[in-house]
């Protein structure tokens, strides 16, 4: 069979098993809100989980050991593992002689843990690690949600003042993170917040800035592996991109909506979380991660600059891959697109140029500290190297002349100042 049925039938075979969960009375249900139970705890964590044997185990540990160092009773919180396509012991990897070696959740499933209620368990048939947050949120019984990568360590203190921290900004709050377990945790190696990075790509990356390091502060946005927020916002805010390839782009699609319906984003320093593994347990391509991007950009209404993503790709050739995964966004993403223009507040461009979290943090404690590095001239010089059909699209497009004069008179301040060869 060649490599193209190959792909067929396996999409085939996902669409089935997607479309025969969703015309369930259960999905019904939830999609409704009819099977909603709400503040039963006062805090649900959700866990998306594909293949993460055995650091599930510690995760889930530190987790509780972290909440009761906090003071906080063990009846008040509840562990949801979406055990998102896992293939658990029926793969070879796992060895299925040694009682231990069972995979996601199997291995959980007769301890007290589990029989208490205090873990759970969803089976999620669609491989994506945003859509099993989704379906975790809509069935979580507290009153606030965290979300939780698989591969996680926690620092006492890190409920104990990341959940004062939602209730005093409003919003979503992410804890810093020490990379591969790094300790102790230094102010120059824990990452606090994204650097807005735009013109070539629609994106964040890491930074370790802080404007104080003894309580919370506004941030752009974050990555998403240990954020805090109230279930109720979650649910009314729409989470995460159902539509999502599995990795990369949805937490800044998050943050920016959040920012974007007028509620925060915010970093905690007291709040300290260890990521202890860098695979990501799903099958992953770059092409997932550019169709992510497609998606959440065309969904949030940023128009121009996902256009200009989408030129910066098609520099590289492959233009029938580029169309088909830039074409599929606008279908992808109607709904979703429709409900965020209905309820935002403020435009992703006038996020660019207002830049509520230094506005916000500069009210609040005298000063800030965030990033922004915008790719105009030095791309331009790229972008005259590249195959004269890709020059023409972007002279052509009333889009990137409007882009070009909002960059030049409203962002100068971010341009990255590399030499440019370029008339």
């Amino acid at each position: 069979m060649g490599m193209e049925q190959s792909h067929i039938r396996v999409q085939q075979v996902v669409d089935k098993l997607k479309n025969s969960f969703e015309n369930t009375p259960y999905h019904t249900d939830l999609r409704e809100g009819a099977a909603e139970t709400k503040d039963q705890k006062l805090l649900s964590v959700i866990i998306p989980a594909r293949n993460e044997f055995p650091n599930i185990i510690h995760t889930i540990y530190s987790i509780l050991h972290c909440w009761e160092a906090d003071g906080f009773d063990y009846r008040d919180i509840e562990i949801i593992i979406v055990d998102n396509c896992s293939l658990n012991w029926h793969d070879e990897k796992y060895d299925h002689t040694k009682p231990g070696d069972r995979g996601t959740v199997t291995h959980l499933m007769p301890r007290g843990g589990y029989h208490s209620g205090i873990i759970r368990v969803l089976y999620d048939p669609v491989a994506g690690n945003h859509s099993a947050r989704n379906k975790g949120a809509r069935i979580a019984r507290g009153t606030y949600l965290f979300f939780s990568d698989a591969h996680m360590a926690y620092r006492p203190g890190f409920f104990k003042y990341g959940l004062q921290s939602v209730k005093e900004s409003g919003g979503i709050v992410h804890g810093g993170i020490g990379w591969m377990g790094a300790y102790p945790p230094s102010t120059s190696g824990v990452g606090m917040q994204y650097t807005i990075k735009l013109g070539e790509e629609w994106k964040g990356t890491w930074n370790a800035y802080r404007p104080w390091s003894d309580s919370w502060f506004y941030i752009p946005a974050q990555g998403h592996c240990s954020v805090l927020v109230a279930r109720k916002q979650f649910l009314d805010f729409g989470g995460y991109p159902d539509v999502h390839r599995t990795y990369g782009g949805g937490e800044f699609y998050t943050n920016m909506k959040w920012w974007m319906f007028g509620s925060s984003v915010a970093a905690d320093p007291r709040c300290i979380g260890y990521h202890l593994s860098s695979g990501r347990g799903y099958t992953w391509t770059h092409d997932d991660y550019i169709h992510n991007v497609f998606n959440c950009a065309h969904a949030i209404g940023a128009d121009d600059w996902l256009e200009r993503t989408y030129i910066n790709y098609l520099r590289r050739g492959r233009r029938e891959v580029v169309d088909k995964m830039y074409n599929e966004a606008f279908k992808e993403m109607k709904e979703n697109r429709e409900f965020i223009a209905s309820k935002r507040v403020k435009s992703f461009n006038d996020l660019l140029v207002e830049r509520p979290w230094d506005k916000k943090n500069i009210e609040k404690g005298g000063k800030s500290n965030s990033s922004m590095l915008i790719f105009h001239d030095t791309w331009i010089d790229l972008l005259r190297k590249a195959p004269k059909y890709v020059q023409e699209i972007y002279d052509n497009s009333p889009l990137q002349k409007e882009l070009a004069k909002f960059i030049e008179t409203q962002l100068a301040q971010f341009v990255y100042k590399g030499k440019k060869t370029y008339n």
